[in-house]
């Protein structure tokens, strides 16, 4: 019995840890990927191209573990995240909580194991990361702006929300091509709740 909180705490870390990967992943598609350009010539998407792999180890655990693991795996989801973000900790904690309960959702509909709805989660999960990303940079980007703060030039809302749609298509296609790899991700059933 002493044992068990324990286990429970190595299973949230190797989240943690596989989360950090698959951020780490992301970045570097993104760096070996074209640039998408969709607002202008010269200043593509970059990141549009690539999964966000972070998201889907996510979902995943989302849709193996119990409802009532979601606040502990959002945080340590978080925690992974963190380290690859410019966004503050508490942005990136909402994020993987919204992105939790996006994929909770569905999971009231079926096993997020079938194929539509592993697609779906990968999808509007990756989607909903993504938004709100754009919303907490466009807010501090106009706070930054608004007390004359550092310049970064124009962000143009309609070529992100675009990019944040292809990088969700994209990520629901490697979601439902390797869904069963993620779901089975070494720690996750260190977190498993059993009947007995």
């Amino acid at each position: 019995p002493g044992g068990r909180p324990m286990r429970r705490a190595v299973g949230y870390l190797l989240v943690a840890l596989w989360v950090a990967f698959g951020c780490a992943a992301t970045l570097a598609l993104a760096a070996w990927t074209p640039p998408l350009d969709l607002a202008a010539p010269g200043r593509g998407i970059t990141r549009g191209l690539a999964p966000d792999v972070g998201t889907l180890v996510l979902v995943a655990a989302v849709g193996r573990l119990h409802r009532r693991d979601l606040v502990a795996l959002a945080l340590a989801a978080a925690l992974g995240r963190v380290a690859f973000t410019a966004a503050t900790p508490l942005a990136t904690l909402t994020g993987c909580l919204l992105t939790a309960l996006v994929a909770d959702g569905l999971r009231g509909f079926a096993d997020l194991a079938s194929p539509p709805l592993r697609l779906a989660a990968a999808g509007l999960g990756t989607l909903a990361m993504a938004l709100w990303m754009l919303f907490v940079d466009y807010v501090r980007f106009e706070d930054a702006g608004a007390r004359g703060e550092l310049e970064f030039g124009a962000l143009d809302p309609a070529a992100a929300v675009l990019g944040a749609l292809v990088m969700a298509a994209v990520t629901a296609g490697l979601g439902f091509a390797l869904w069963p790899l993620f779901a089975r991700l070494p720690g996750l059933d260190l977190l498993e709740r059993r009947a007995f």
